[in-house]
């Protein structure tokens, strides 16, 4: 029996997802707003290339949609070429590794289960280069667990099995919370330490280097500063934390922490560092409060 696969959406995770799958021996069909993305991607990889959504999900029914956020899921499953085009999705798996709110997830679970498919969430924890290495560890929310042990899947990584939708985009922007306010705290630290003239690669060496903190800082490395290449963009990150406030607060929880993220990688975006990796948060407030305390002095 055939194996195949579309992905819609081929950025730097669909695009992994992608050549995971064609290396494990599925045949692919690709779509990506974009076009010419598609389509330099299925030159690559020997795969085909769909003009809508609907038409990859005809050609091959195992669907992976890897796209940015709620909207441009929601404009994958509804909008015009969407899957919803097909009418009914009889036979049709979708798999959203997108990081999306709880509430799309619910939604977008209902209108693929009105039409008869099947929706498995499935974001996951891992980078480009853990999809590559079929590494990645994949936060599954579905109706019967059985949904989460797809070859497709399985060629991806390690799939856990949460429970019902919401749990998986629930986990995934539970996790993304974790090291994004991890990284944004770096960044105040290192904020503060050149603020008051420690200079933020002493302290980490000399203060963080000592403690059990020394393994964050180590882990992350030249990643903290900006000018790298990028492997989860800062201004996706930044729409994360977003996701992260707008869950807590539906549930009656304030999100807090989650809204100072936003708010520092809004800054980040807007001083023109909205593709910069997302660690090099840390850098960016060091030296952001370093030309700030500059130009302060100078006034």
């Amino acid at each position: 029996m055939e194996r195949c696969a579309s992905i819609l959406g081929v950025g730097r995770m669909g695009s992994a997802i992608a050549e995971r799958l064609a290396g494990a021996g599925f045949r692919l069909v690709l779509w990506n707003r974009t076009r010419s993305k598609a389509a330099e991607a299925a030159a690559r990889l020997g795969a085909e290339v769909a003009d809508t959504p609907a038409e990859a999900a005809r050609a091959c029914p195992s669907v992976h949609i890897v796209v940015a956020d709620d909207e441009a899921s929601m404009a994958v499953i509804a909008g015009p070429g969407g899957l919803l085009g097909l009418g009914r999705l009889e036979g049709v798996t979708v798999f959203n590794h997108t990081t999306v709110t709880p509430r799309h997830s619910v939604e977008a679970a209902g209108l693929v289960e009105a039409a008869g498919g099947v929706y498995v969430e499935a974001p996951v924890a891992g980078n480009p280069g853990n999809a590559r290495r079929g590494e990645l560890v994949i936060l599954c929310g579905a109706r019967r667990g059985e949904h989460c042990n797809a070859p497709s899947l399985a060629a991806l990584g390690e799939p856990v099995y949460l429970g019902e939708p919401p749990a998986g985009s629930a986990a995934k922007l539970g996790f993304n919370i974790s090291f994004l306010g991890v990284v944004a705290a770096l960044g105040e630290a290192f904020a503060l330490a050149e603020a008051y003239g420690v200079g933020w690669e002493r302290f980490a060496r000399e203060v963080l280097g000592r403690t059990w903190l020394r393994g964050i800082v180590e882990r992350y490395g030249h990643r903290l500063r900006p000018g790298g290449e990028a492997s989860f963009a800062a201004r996706l990150a930044g729409k994360d934390a977003r996701y992260v406030q707008r869950a807590l607060e539906e549930k009656g929880v304030p999100g807090f922490l989650a809204a100072a993220v936003a708010a520092y990688y809004a800054l980040m975006e807007h001083e023109g560092l909205g593709d910069a990796d997302y660690p090099s948060i840390a850098g960016f407030l060091a030296r952001y409060a370093a030309e700030k305390g500059g130009r302060e002095g100078r006034g």
